[in-house]
């Protein structure tokens, strides 16, 4: 059998593919033959199994038209998902069998299959990209950063018991408090004692502006909005009140880089310490840049995508996403509700990025498609080869994709990675540090 007619045919909301099959006589015919050969099988009153004419065979079996096609739908079962995997078919959901007439012995037997497949996009440009990237190799403001980075995590606090002191940004106060919304009390912040991080998040900025200028003993009473709080969504956002007593004030305190410290860490100098964190900043470069950068060749690709995503593909893209997450909810043993309540994500914001990722992922999927079509590219055996690189039995992974007529989702990956690695190879690069 063999393909004969592959069609795009698109409307203003879908894209299809019409592909159009022929079996030949022979084929036909082996078909045929099979299939009485199963039916003649079945008890036939007044024959001996395997001895009944065929005309008797398809009377039992429902009649000439109701064996033949089933006959239809053994070629297509038998013969189609091989052929549509070798053209690069790929459908999205089930597609749809048509036929204008069914089989018949020594007749070569033509039909048609169709349905939704991803839509083709087209960019504004298909030249390099131009992107910036970090140094590849460790820059002295990279490796005092991480130096202080280091010192962060041995910090102390100091108390300051001066009366006289008012609290300043970045000081650390712990307050007995009491929050109010709309009159209420906000479960859980009745009367409670809290150590706050004044300007770093523990509560909003209007918050903190109260506390700021403040000394051990006051008692504080002021209005206050939870506008740009998003990790404190119990606050809500509707008139807020707070009642405060400042405690105690304490400031975060770093350690000296003296040679207490150093022995601490498992450094014998500065220069050691230097060359070590030099060392952890490359080791992460070489690991983590070559992904920085096939990520932001992709982006700036697909800020050249033009028109809009097709809705059915944007919801293709949206099943993907939501089974995805939902698979690794359940690896992780926890259902999506809980998992809302625990992260306190709202419904409405999770839809949202739900469809933005599938926006995303679409667009991508497009632009690297358009892309490896406008270049020209094949995908060659060595391709597949090296797509499956990191897989332990490459041959065994590409035989049972050929068992499962999976071959042509190996080779978009393919042609993807090729889009991708070309993007990388040949993009204009700023190194910014």
């Amino acid at each position: 059998m063999e393909i004969t007619d592959i069609t795009r045919e698109s409307d203003d909301a879908v894209q299809e593919m019409v592909v159009t099959m022929t079996a030949s006589a022979d084929e036909v015919n082996t078909y045929i033959d099979k299939a009485f050969k199963e039916l003649a099988k079945n008890e036939i009153p007044g024959f001996r199994k395997g001895k009944a004419p065929r005309e008797v065979i398809e009377r039992e079996a429902g009649g000439h038209d109701i064996v033949f096609a089933r006959i239809a739908e053994d070629i297509v079962n038998g013969e189609a998902p091989a052929l549509l995997d070798d053209a690069d078919v790929l459908f999205i959901g089930d597609p749809q069998f048509n036929l204008e007439k069914i089989p018949a012995e020594n007749q070569p037997f033509t039909f048609t299959i169709s349905g939704p497949v991803p839509p083709e996009g087209t960019l504004s440009s298909y030249d390099e990209v131009s992107i910036e990237m970090p140094p590849n190799e460790a820059t002295e403001a990279e490796i005092e950063t991480q130096i202080d980075e280091l010192l962060s995590v041995y910090y102390n606090y100091d108390v300051i018991n001066d009366p006289d002191y008012e609290v300043e940004d970045g000081d650390y106060v712990t307050v007995r408090m009491t929050i109010m919304n709309d009159g209420a009390v906000i479960p859980g912040l009745n009367d409670v004692e809290r150590m706050l991080s004044i300007g770093g998040g523990s509560m909003p900025e209007s918050f903190d502006e109260h506390v700021i200028g403040s000394k051990i003993g006051y008692t504080l009473d002021f209005d206050f909005d939870a506008k740009g709080q998003e990790e404190r969504p119990e606050l809500g956002d509707g008139n807020l009140h707070a009642n405060v007593e400042v405690m105690q004030i304490r400031k975060r305190v770093l350690p000296e880089l003296d040679e207490e410290f150093l022995a601490k860490i498992g450094a014998t100098s500065l220069d050691d310490l230097h060359d070590q964190m030099k060392m952890t900043i490359n080791m992460q470069k070489d690991r983590e840049l070559p992904k920085l950068l096939e990520q932001k060749v992709v982006d700036a690709l697909i800020e050249r995508f033009e028109g809009e995503v097709p809705e059915y593909y944007v919801e293709f893209m949206r099943d993907n996403v939501s089974r995805e997450l939902m698979q690794r909810l359940q690896k992780e043993g926890t259902g999506l509700q809980d998992w809302m309540l625990k992260n306190n994500v709202e419904a409405e914001k999770m839809q949202e990025e739900v469809n933005q990722e599938s926006i995303d992922r679409a667009k991508r999927d497009m632009a690297l498609e358009a892309l490896f079509k406008e270049k020209g590219w094949e995908v060659t055996d060595e391709d597949i080869k090296r797509e499956l690189s990191g897989v332990d039995d490459a041959e065994a992974q590409i035989a049972e994709l050929k068992e499962a007529h999976r071959m042509a989702d190996l080779r978009k990956m393919c042609r993807q990675s090729m889009a991708a690695r070309w993007l990388a190879k040949t993009a204009d690069i700023t190194v910014v540090e």
